[in-house]
């Protein structure tokens, strides 16, 4: 079997030690981590530095935070306007990019909407993420846009801004319980840009995060050979939260097992 890198998400909300996660982690048999820019990376990515433990991406804000709580998770919307607000927003995005470069992490992953209704697609949007893609390129990191919602924002994105440093990353819960479409996804659209996967599962109705074959995608042998015909060369990365009913069930240690081995599974299927 062809060797593949196994990653997760650092947050997948076991309140453990940061130290202690990254050993669990590392003994676990993962390769590397991806970080999200409003959970305070701050805070212990010197740690994951002197790990083995490759960081792999930064995923940029999209909500709006305060005490360390969101207010406003379609916050991101604000990309198409022309405000103060939208400004400001490209901003921090900017300075995280900057975090990213500091820190040699080479891929961002960005939301460009939230919800089913965010404002008209329009050039205020694309004058707002060209100022990030800008910053990528200056830095020469990957900008991956996601899959959310709306697959026409991401359509027009596309057609109006053109670069190789702009990529696509592919969750599939969200094509799952959000557009409906993973058996029918537009790979025709998206493939030829795809560089980073956020694999997680769920029950069709709510994005719940869960590892892969713990929810209803019923194909994951589908899911994977057309990801394996996109981007052979692709790692697997999860983008698990594990819920109360889990930790109640299981350890952290147990709990990263049953993600290594869905990993694992998803590796056995690759190009099936």
């Amino acid at each position: 079997m062809v060797h593949m890198t196994k990653a997760i998400g650092f947050n997948y909300r076991y309140d453990s030690d940061y130290q202690e996660r990254i050993h669990l982690l590392e003994r676990t048999g993962f390769t590397g981590v991806f970080l999200y820019s409003q959970y305070a990376p701050e805070r212990y990515i010197d740690l994951l530095h002197r790990s083995s433990l490759t960081i792999e991406s930064l995923h940029l804000s999209y909500k709006k935070m305060s005490g360390g709580k969101s207010t406003d998770a379609r916050y991101v919307n604000v990309l198409w306007e022309d405000t103060e607000d939208s400004a400001s927003y490209v901003d921090a995005l900017i300075g995280e990019v900057e975090f990213a470069h500091s820190h040699n992490i080479r891929t961002v992953v960005m939301h460009i909407t939230g919800g089913d209704s965010p404002p008209m697609a329009n050039s205020h949007g694309i004058v707002n993420i060209e100022r990030v893609l800008n910053a990528c390129v200056s830095h020469g990191i990957t900008l991956c846009l996601e899959n959310l919602r709306r697959l026409d924002y991401l359509d027009y994105v596309f057609a109006h801004l053109r670069s190789d440093n702009l990529m696509f990353c592919f969750d599939s819960g969200h094509a799952h319980c959000m557009t409906k479409n993973i058996a029918t996804f537009p790979w025709d659209a998206y493939g030829g840009k795809l560089t980073y996967l956020h694999l997680n599962d769920n029950d069709g109705q709510k994005d719940q995060h869960l590892i892969p074959f713990h929810g209803s995608i019923d194909d994951w042998e589908g899911v994977m050979r057309q990801i394996s015909r996109q981007n052979p060369d692709i790692g697997l990365t999860l983008e698990v939260r594990s819920t109360p009913e889990m930790r109640a069930l299981y350890t952290e240690k147990q709990y990263l097992k049953l993600c290594f081995e869905s990993l694992s599974r998803l590796q056995s299927l690759f190009g099936g």
